[in-house]
């Protein structure tokens, strides 16, 4: 796993939660902000904050995206 999840993702925050996995999830510092916390899991924004250990749902997002565009 390692390497391979690195890079600014919202699955890689501090503030996310699951919510449509792995596709979506739930950011709660957008929450707070008053602002869609619904977002793509391998998007990132202004106030990304890495969490120590990587989230297997950008893993599996990005499985997802790379078998979307194959087909």
């Amino acid at each position: 796993m390692a390497g391979e999840e690195t890079g600014e993702f919202c699955g890689n925050c501090d503030s996310h939660n699951c919510y449509q996995y792995p596709a979506k999830v739930f950011c709660s510092t957008r929450y707070w902000q008053h602002l869609d916390p619904i977002v793509d899991t391998l998007w990132h924004c202004s106030s990304y904050n890495r969490v120590s250990q990587e989230c297997y749902c950008v893993r599996e997002a990005k499985k997802k995206a790379a078998a979307s565009a194959q087909s």
